[in-house]
């Protein structure tokens, strides 16, 4: 069915583009206030795990190199 008026100018397109655009901006902010909650969360005292050191040698599987 043919809208009964034709559009005379791309002023739908681009309140369809600006919402949008809105729309991402408001999910953006609300995912970084979600993960500094998120971070601010995590315990103060608690340091990364670092390696203890090197492995050393594997464990030998008793098969010979030639």
């Amino acid at each position: 069915m043919p809208s009964p008026l034709p559009v005379l100018s791309d002023a739908p397109l681009f309140l369809h583009i600006a919402g949008s655009l809105v729309f991402v901006a408001a999910a953006g902010r609300g995912i970084g206030w979600a993960l500094d909650a998120w971070v601010r969360r995590a315990p103060d005292g608690v340091r990364p795990s670092a390696p203890e050191g090197p492995a050393g040698t594997p464990p030998q599987s008793g098969a010979r190199i030639r």
